[in-house]
């Protein structure tokens, strides 16, 4: 169900530029048939506004009762873009014609058949760290002869993005046996095979062919791959401490951002060591993110 309908009192409408160019004229023809009492100038002119009284119905009911719904947005890293999707309801048998999808810099036009939804994804920048709303919402119309122009209230969507920190090797890696675990640590690490199965993840270029899980194409016409978790016996410490007191808090972040990826990447078992708030040595997915997450709301 939407979250938010667009009912009558949601619904604003004004002449466009147009519309007011379009209004001049038919004072001037009042004019003319008034003065002149000219028949062929009375006509007209009740054409004309025949036709823009019937153009101000049809822009309003192109848009009146819309319906829009926010889905989770995934997470990103700061710098990329945050894609929001956002489902447009049309619950009327009526298609809709040419409205506008307007979030801040954000535009998409839409044509809504009868009673179908559809997502759209908002595309918005990042510019720092950690949860980031997604701005308000208006839908806009002119249609179908651009005389009259009607908006909505602005919709704030109820879901956000988390932005991680971006990552740069800013220092130079530390040895692994620098960061490698004690005897007390080594009885912690977890034992896994090489092959243990962690679920499903989209094709990717360079996926090993023996991976792809052949039934979901069948059904979903889409390439997924069986994803793998290869544990290393390296179990390495992601520590705040160890970093130059000369880097700024967000390139210390930004640093064990980097290092946590590169620890993901080479599958290893790893902690991330923060002042107050250690995460313990594990690894996988979740402990991936959970990492990126207390990187992300840090201070």
């Amino acid at each position: 169900m939407p979250e938010f309908t667009i009912g009558r009192r949601e619904l604003y409408i004004l002449p466009t530029r147009i519309g007011w160019y379009f209004t001049l004229i038919l004072i001037a023809l009042f004019a003319i048939a008034v003065k002149f009492d000219n028949q062929a100038a009375f006509m007209m002119l009740f054409i004309l506004a025949s036709i823009s009284m019937v153009a101000m119905l049809y822009t309003h009911n192109n848009v009146i009762g819309i319906g829009l719904s926010s889905r989770p947005s995934h997470s990103v890293f700061l710098g990329e873009t945050a894609l929001f999707p956002i489902r447009v309801h049309n619950q009327s048998q009526t298609k809709r014609n040419s409205v506008w999808l307007v979030c801040d810099g954000f535009h998409q036009l839409l044509e809504l058949p009868e009673t179908v939804e559809k997502e759209v994804e908002l595309e918005l920048p990042t510019v720092r760290r950690g949860y980031l709303n997604c701005s308000p919402i208006t839908l806009t119309s002119h249609y179908p002869i651009g005389v009259f122009f009607c908006w909505t209230k602005r919709y704030m969507p109820s879901q956000r993005c988390l932005v991680y920190p971006q990552a740069l090797d800013l220092v130079p890696r530390p040895m692994i046996d620098d960061f490698s675990s004690d005897n007390e640590h080594e009885a912690t690490k977890p034992n896994v095979s090489a092959e243990d199965y962690s679920g499903m993840k989209p094709y990717q270029p360079g996926d090993r062919l023996r991976d792809i899980h052949w039934p979901s194409l069948a059904k979903s016409q889409k390439l997924v791959t069986i994803q793998h978790e290869t544990h290393s016996s390296t179990a390495v410490n992601l520590s705040w401490f160890s970093l130059p007191k000369s880097l700024s808090t967000e390139d210390k972040l930004s640093q064990l951002c980097f290092w946590v990826i590169d620890a993901q990447k080479q599958q290893m078992s790893f902690q991330l060591e923060m002042p107050n708030h250690t995460i313990e040595y594990d690894q996988g997915n979740t402990h991936f993110h959970k990492c990126l997450t207390v990187l992300a709301l840090w201070d």
